[in-house]
């Protein structure tokens, strides 16, 4: 698995991108465009996730499969980190299907998709409070 050394106090950075994407996500839901609103649920995801590894690691994922993240996740031994952990797989398993093949993502995924976002960023940051 490839990581990269993050300073431990960066972690907010990767916090407020996900919040940024869980934004987006949300915009793009309220217009329809739920391809978008899948893939921003992903990254939400994705960076609420490189939070959690940099504060209690000082690392982060930084390889092509993005499921390798899970490996570090279970390092943290946090209370539920194996119910979100579902959840970030349920939006992993969703990337390639939203940005890069030819299926469409209905409204059903998308708020799927949405929910699993808002409760990953919701228990990253509950986790994460100084």
């Amino acid at each position: 698995m490839i990581t990269r050394n993050v300073n431990k106090s960066l972690y907010k950075n990767y916090l407020k991108k996900s919040e940024e994407f869980l934004k987006s996500c949300n915009e793009a839901f309220d217009d329809e465009n739920y391809n978008s609103c899948v893939a921003n649920s992903v990254h939400s995801g994705i960076s609420a996730s490189d939070a959690l590894t940099v504060f209690f690691l000082g690392i982060r994922h930084a390889g092509e499969k993005h499921e390798d993240v899970i490996d570090l996740l279970r390092e943290l031994k946090l209370k539920d980190i194996n119910v979100k952990i579902k959840q970030l797989k349920d939006l992993l398993q969703l990337k390639n299907k939203a940005e890069y093949e030819e299926i469409l993502m209905d409204k059903n995924k998308a708020e799927n998709a949405k929910k699993h976002a808002e409760r990953f960023l919701s228990y990253a940051k509950s986790v994460l409070k100084e």
